[in-house]
């Protein structure tokens, strides 16, 4: 028996050293750590057992004897006291967590033997090399020996037993509780109490483990998939599993496939009222100058485009269902948010499209209107029904002249309106140019005659003040030299591709010449 005193006020017993380990390095809250100076171990026979602080922050022992004697008495004590009553070899969820802690400390020592045994004297003394009768002539392996042990003691490793069928060994004790109660094995209540009150044990997977806990009827009753996936719809929903409704629950998880899926339960909890409907939005008709439409031609375009897109969202709601790929409860909700979305649109497209016709506004149908036949397909229906004017079945320069003509513009005007057009459009491109050179300009940097420094922008005005106007290039080997020349003195100044002062030289000398295409 060991008795471990922090501070001056508590004195808890534990049977192994393995457990001293356990409970030194167990996991607190970081308010309330445990220093070194507090800590005190004593044997009730063999007395004090000094006690060490790790580099990693980890507290070790430094009982007395050789690595293989402490070994050995570590893994005895944990045989005797913990895994080995009444001759069979106890499982991980018949033990408390804190005697598993105990066996899981004893196997981390194939890993951190320093936690129990001083690293630091090397091979050269007998703490290695000491052989006795039953030991190998040679160096002491002390990771082959705690694995040994624990397989032939045991019968698993230090990472211990498996925790399900077909599933790897786990060292982690709620693992073995949770599956332990999946399965329906008995489970103490003093060891299901330990994580009753602390729902930080049921997450990293296992978020199904409470609903064992709280409610007994499902231990054993569900495979782990069947369980996982209905506390997983319950939880979305904010449902509770209860003693009440457990049985129900459990009958219609039962009779689906084993295989299935977060789909499969939401729908048969739906079918059987256990989950609610989703409703959407409640609806809110338009306002204002977009509750009704301006036109009949308006009315035709936004019943077109309002049930062409509630067709769309029905279609892709039915594929996805059809596919398995969402629940009913969800196709249900999209139809009925698709009805909502239809009945609350309001007609600002419309009335825009149905005004540009009314007001001749040539600019902003063929803004609308003249695209390929997907586009604005149908606003351009609506105009076919109640104009009479086809936008859809025709080539692109007869869809064009057809707009031009709802306008009134015959085919002369039309020529006219878009050489004006394209000019306007030049101007804005040039002066967008323009700007774009010039800022690119001003960010270089340049030294004229006198040491005088301007940026790039008003070095290129300098030379155009000074006369320059024209502007050549010449090789230099591989390369091309530009130069600004003043014609009337044959002099010259350069000029730089990569920091915009020869683009932006050829700008200005263009804007000079055509100040008109500038204006804006």
């Amino acid at each position: 028996m060991y008795l471990i005193h922090i501070g001056t006020d508590r004195a808890d017993p534990c049977t192994t050293l393995a457990g001293v380990l356990e409970y030194l390095n167990r996991e607190r809250t970081p308010r309330a750590p445990i220093q070194l100076d507090q800590i005190a171990v004593r044997h009730i026979e063999r007395g004090e057992i000094p006690v060490v602080q790790l580099k990693e922050g980890r507290f070790g022992v430094r009982p007395s004897g050789t690595a293989r004697s402490i070994l050995s008495m570590m893994i005895d004590e944990v045989d005797q006291f913990i895994v080995r009553v009444n001759g069979g070899v106890r499982r991980p969820h018949e033990m408390s967590r804190a005697s598993w802690g105990a066996v899981v400390a004893a196997g981390r020592l194939g890993y951190f033997p320093e936690e129990a045994i001083d690293m630091s004297r090397g091979e050269a003394g007998p703490l290695f090399q000491a052989a006795d009768l039953f030991e190998e002539q040679g160096p002491f392996d002390i990771a082959a020996y705690v694995h040994g042990e624990f397989h032939n003691r045991f019968g698993y490793g230090v990472n211990g037993p498996a925790y399900s069928r077909n599933q790897g060994p786990n060292a982690r004790h709620e693992v073995h509780i949770a599956y332990a109660l999946l399965r329906g094995d008995k489970v103490r209540e003093c060891v299901i109490n330990a994580y009753r009150d602390d729902s930080s044990f049921g997450r990293f997977g296992l978020q199904w483990m409470r609903a064992l806990i709280d409610v007994p009827a499902l231990r054993g009753a569900l495979p782990e998939e069947k369980l996982r996936q209905l506390c997983n719809v319950m939880h979305i929903e904010k449902l509770a599993i209860t003693a009440a409704n457990a049985g129900r629950l459990v009958g219609i998880m039962r009779r689906l496939p084993d295989d299935c899926t977060y789909i499969h339960v939401d729908d048969a909890l739906f079918e059987a009222g256990i989950l609610p409907p989703r409703m959407p939005s409640a609806l809110r008709l338009p306002q204002g100058d977009s509750a009704k439409p301006a036109t009949d031609l308006a009315a035709r375009i936004h019943h077109e485009t309002t049930q062409r897109r509630f067709e769309v969202w029905m279609s892709r709601a039915r594929a996805e269902r059809e596919a398995f790929k969402i629940t009913q409860r969800e196709f249900d909700y999209q139809a009925r948010a698709a009805v909502v979305e239809r009945a609350s649109a309001g007609y600002e497209w419309s009335n825009r499209v149905a005004l540009a016709v009314l007001q001749r506004n040539v600019a902003t149908l063929l803004e609308i209107l003249d695209g390929p036949k997907d586009l604005n397909a149908q606003s351009k229906r609506a105009i076919r029904d109640v104009i009479g004017v086809d936008l859809l079945q025709c080539t692109a320069a007869v869809r064009r002249r057809r707009i031009f003509a709802m306008c009134d513009f015959s085919e002369a005007e039309q020529e006219r309106w878009e050489a004006e057009t394209s000019a306007e459009r030049a101007q804005r491109r040039a002066a967008s140019d323009f700007d774009r050179v010039r800022e690119q300009a001003e960010a270089s940097q340049w030294r004229i005659e006198g040491g005088r420094t301007m940026n790039g922008r008003e070095y290129v005005e300098f030379c155009i003040a000074e006369g320059f106007s024209e502007i050549v290039d010449m090789a230099r080997g591989n390369a091309r030299e530009y130069r600004f020349q003043n014609p009337g003195k044959r002099v010259s100044r350069r000029l730089r591709a990569k920091d915009g002062t020869l683009a932006y030289a050829r700008a200005r000398l263009e804007q000079l010449a055509q100040p008109e295409i500038f204006a804006a």
